[in-house]
C-alpha cells in the first residue's frame, strides 16, 4: 500500500466517522431528526439548525474530505478506477483542476517511435537567441525510414555498476512508495540520480536518492547485456627497482 492509498483510505474513514456522528447526534436530539440525518444531503440541515451538537462530527467529515481531496489530486483517483474496474464498473473520475503529469504532448508518441528507430533517446536543444538562424531543411530530407525493421526495445533492470555508462539513456525509476517515474538519465552521484522529466511543456532535471530507489530499469536493446565498465588493468610489476634519486 501507497502513501496515496493509506491517504485515501484515512480521507474515507475519517468522512464515514463524521457523518455517523452527525447521524448519532440528531438521534440523540429527537427521533426523526436522526432519520432525517440518515440521509446525507439533508443531515446539512440539521448541521445548520443544531450546530453545538452537530459540529464535532461536521468538522471531522470537512477533514476527512481535505486529506481525501489531496489523496485524489497526488494521483490515487488511479487507485479509485483500477478497483471499480475488477468489479466491473468503468467509471473515470474528472478532476476539477488539470495537475502537470494530466498535459498530454502532442508529439510525445512521435518521440517514441523516433527513438526506437534511432536506437537512442533525442537530445534536448537548449535554444540560443544569439545563435545565428540556421535555415531548415527539406521536409523531405526527414522522414522514417521503414527498412532497415527497428530493433525491439523493453525496459531491462540496471545494475548499479553501469549507471555512469547510461547517462543519456531513458530511465524508469520505481520508488519505496510504489510511485514510478520515468526520464533520460542526465547524471549520477555516489548517493543520488537526476533524471529530466518534461513538465508543463519543459524540462527539469529531478534529484532522487539511491536509498529511496527500489528498482531502475533502462530503455535498451531486447536481450542487451548490462554495460559494464572494464576491468581495471593491473600494471605488471618490473624487475628493475624503481630510481629514487641519483647521487652525483
Amino acid at each position: 500500500m501507497t502513501v496515496l492509498d493509506g491517504a485515501l483510505l484515512a480521507g474515507s474513514a475519517l468522512v464515514l466517522l463524521g457523518y455517523l456522528l452527525v447521524v448519532r447526534a440528531g438521534f440523540r436530539r429527537e427521533f426523526i431528526w436522526g432519520v432525517i440525518n440518515l440521509v446525507p444531503i439533508v443531515s446539512l440541515a440539521f448541521v445548520l439548525l443544531h450546530w453545538r451538537r452537530a459540529r464535532t462530527g461536521f468538522l471531522v467529515s470537512v477533514m476527512g474530505l481535505l486529506v481525501l481531496g489531496g489523496a485524489l489530486y497526488g494521483g490515487a483517483d488511479r487507485t479509485v478506477e483500477q478497483t471499480l474496474d475488477r468489479f466491473g464498473v468503468g467509471v473515470e473520475i474528472q478532476m476539477p483542476v488539470t495537475r502537470p503529469w494530466d498535459v498530454e504532448l502532442p508529439n510525445q508518441a512521435l518521440i517514441r517511435r523516433i527513438e526506437e528507430e534511432i536506437g537512442q533517446p533525442l537530445e534536448i536543444a537548449e535554444y540560443d537567441p544569439f545563435a545565428p538562424v540556421q535555415p531548415l531543411p527539406p521536409a523531405s530530407s526527414f522522414r522514417l525510414e521503414a527498412d532497415p525493421a527497428p530493433v525491439p526495445r523493453a525496459y531491462r533492470t540496471a545494475l548499479p555498476a553501469e549507471l555512469p555508462r547510461l547517462e543519456g539513456a531513458r530511465m524508469r525509476l520505481v520508488l519505496g512508495d510504489g510511485v514510478v517515474r520515468e526520464g533520460n538519465l542526465i547524471a549520477t552521484t555516489p548517493t543520488s540520480l537526476y533524471l529530466q522529466q518534461v513538465v508543463m511543456g519543459g524540462h527539469v532535471a529531478f534529484e532522487y536518492r539511491r536509498r529511496d530507489i527500489q528498482r531502475m530499469e533502462v530503455w535498451d536493446r531486447v536481450g542487451a547485456a548490462p554495460r559494464l565498465p572494464p576491468p581495471a588493468e593491473v600494471q605488471p610489476p618490473s624487475d628493475e627497482p624503481d630510481v629514487i634519486f641519483e647521487a652525483d
